[in-house]
């Protein structure tokens, strides 16, 4: 199977012996938040050296010092459910950094800067986490994969809309379906490769914007009305 899938591990899967406690009130809320957070940047931290396939239940609780009860308490799907919780809230980040740098500018181009530093500015931040997606996060079905594929439909309907507002109406959605890869490529460059330094986001970031702005300018021009 593929990264980020369900995970089939003797040790790692609940049995008939179940490890939670029965009986104990359920957590929820900021308090589980509260408690899932260790292990949600334990498994962050872990994925900067290793692919995901190689990190085990076993693995997070030496790095936390958690039980395997309480583990199974705050992540009753296991491994599955530790890798969709912090996928998801790092691509939550992502969309709402993009749609808040974006609303802040008034021009069509300075909002296409914005959103491509916002780019930027969130792999950075996101460290060794971005590093497993762009390491792994290509495999068809994924979790990571799918949670790519809802940021990049996201950046794509601002572009278009900037693309509008730019006078730009004729290119077709492929196209900047295809612009919009690319700047997740060219971030992937740079944040497979862990840790990474201010300096080469800035370079890359500022390369990546002028080849955009460029390649949209080209892509008006081929597809005319």
């Amino acid at each position: 199977m593929g990264l980020w899938h369900n995970q089939t591990m003797k040790n790692d899967t609940l049995s008939d012996n179940n490890p939670r406690q029965r009986g104990r009130p359920r957590i929820a809320g900021s308090a589980l938040i509260a408690r899932q957070t260790p292990v949600l940047l334990a498994a962050g931290r872990l994925l900067a050296t290793r692919q995901s396939s190689e990190i085990s239940v076993e693995l997070l609780l030496q790095e936390t010092g958690t039980s395997r009860p309480t583990f199974y308490r705050w992540f009753p799907q296991g491994l599955e459910q530790v890798f969709e919780t912090l996928i998801a809230k790092a691509n939550a980040d992502l969309v709402i950094r993009l749609v808040s740098e974006v609303a802040k500018c008034e021009q069509a181009e300075a909002r296409i800067r914005a959103g491509v530093r916002a780019y930027f500015d969130w792999g950075l931040e996101q460290g060794s986490v971005v590093t497993g997606i762009y390491r792994e996060g290509f495999t068809t079905g994924s979790i990571a994969q799918r949670y790519r594929q809802q940021s990049i439909n996201v950046a794509i309907g601002l572009i278009e809309q900037q693309a509008q507002a730019l006078g730009l109406p004729h290119i077709p959605l492929r196209v900047i379906e295809t612009l919009v890869n690319w700047v997740e490529t060219a971030g992937a460059v740079v944040f497979r490769h862990y840790p990474v330094s201010r300096e080469e986001v800035d370079q890359q970031c500022e390369m990546t914007t002028h080849m955009f702005l460029a390649m949209l300018r080209s892509a008006a021009t081929t597809f005319k009305s």
